[in-house]
Parts: C-alpha cells; structure tokens; sequence
C-alpha cells in the first residue's frame, strides 16, 4: 500500500512538472515543442542548432534544460549533446552538456530511488542486469558506467537506484563519469556537424573508440574465460 502510495506521488509529481514546464514554456514561446520535436524526430541536427542559437544569451539555459527533462523522463540526450559543441563551442559546449546531464541525472536518480524502485528493478530485470547491482555499488565501477559514451542514461539510473551507492557516493561517480562521455559525444557531435573542417579529426577520434571498444570487449571475455578456468 505504501508503495504504491509512492508510486502515484511520484507520478503526480512528474505530470505536474511536466504541465507545468510545457505551459510556462508555450506561454512564452508557443512553437518552441513543435518545432524542437519536430527537427529532432527528422534527424535535422543543424536545424536543431539552428533553432536553439536563436535564443541567443539564453540558449544555454535552453539546451541544460532539454537535458535535464530529456534525463528525468527518459528520453535520450544525444540529439542535444550533438549540437552543443557546434552552438557554443568545444569547451564551452562540453562545459554546459556536463551541467545538464549531471542535474537532469541526480534529479532522475532521486525521483526514482523515492518513488519508483519497483520500475527501476523491472527495467534492470529486463536488460538482465540485476546480478550486477553489488559490482555497481560503488563510486569506480558506476563513475566508469557513466564514462561509457552513448550508454543508456536510464539504465544506469535504474542500477544506481537500487544499488548500496549513497546520494554523496552517486554524485561523485556522475561529476566524474560523465566527464569522459560528455567530452567524447559533444567533440563527435562537433565534428560530425564541421565535417568539412574537422573530417580527418572526426575519423581518427571514431576509429579510436571503436578500437577501444574491440580492446575492451577482449579483455572482458579473456578475463571470463580465465575466471571458468579457474
């Protein structure tokens, strides 16, 4: 009864910032969630860009919030951290894409540790990760969950939620972790966008990531197999 209690708080929480957000937003600018689910959904990253910049000073408060609710209901962050780099500048673009995963991910991870651990172990469940709740439970192992570039911001979320990690520990594990991913998808985003600038710097930095990921994937299975062995 109580989780359940929990459960509908959380909900009514979620739908009441969600109103309210689109409201205040749409009673400044009322074709601000056309058009950015619109460029979105057809894959228009320079549209995107386009559209946020026209916000001027403002558009680094636009695209930290976008973050934030895009963390906090699940949505996937990449079409924004794409365009970041090319909006504000390498680092700068860096700078505020970490801010906005960082608050959108600490938001999402106390809503859900309050009220929606059942959902949380449902969904770890269902990617077949919930063995794996105690190697996440601390500070390296989800600071290097949170490194992973393009990794699912959800999942992880949901992992942390039911893990022993403390709020302090989850925090410093985010700052750290996303600092890695953050810098590789905004300089990705950056390149792919001034391609014609950035092409061979784009390639070299792609390649190197998926060596690294080959790397990776070896030595985890070399280290399985020696572990059966033993």
């Amino acid at each position: 009864m109580i989780d359940k209690c929990k459960k509908l708080i959380g909900l009514l929480i979620l739908i009441a910032a969600a109103v309210i957000s689109v409201y205040l937003v749409r009673m400044y600018y009322p074709e601000f969630y056309y058009h950015t689910i619109h460029l979105t959904m057809a894959g228009d990253v320079d549209g995107l860009a386009d559209y946020i910049s026209s916000f001027g000073y403002g558009a680094f408060l636009v695209s930290i919030g976008l973050l934030i609710f895009c963390n906090v209901f699940g949505i996937p962050t990449i079409p924004f951290l794409t365009v970041n780099g090319a909006l504000f500048g390498l680092l700068p673009g860096i700078f505020i894409s970490w801010v906005g995963e960082v608050i959108g991910i600490e938001i999402s991870f106390h809503i859900g540790r309050i009220f929606f651990r059942k959902e949380a172990r449902r969904l770890i469940e269902k990617k077949h990760m919930l063995t794996k709740l105690d190697k996440y439970s601390c500070v390296k192992n989800m600071a290097l969950a949170r490194a992973i570039p393009y990794s699912p911001n959800i999942l992880f979320t949901a992992i942390a939620v039911l893990s022993k990690l403390t709020s302090r520990e989850h925090l410093k594990s985010t700052l750290i972790g996303k600092i890695p991913s953050v810098i590789i998808e905004v300089w990705l985003g950056h390149d792919l966008i001034y391609f014609s600038e950035h092409g061979t710097r784009f390639i070299v930095l792609l390649f190197l990531l998926l060596a690294a990921y080959i790397i990776h994937k070896m030595y985890k299975k070399r280290r399985c197999f020696n572990n059966k062995c033993l």
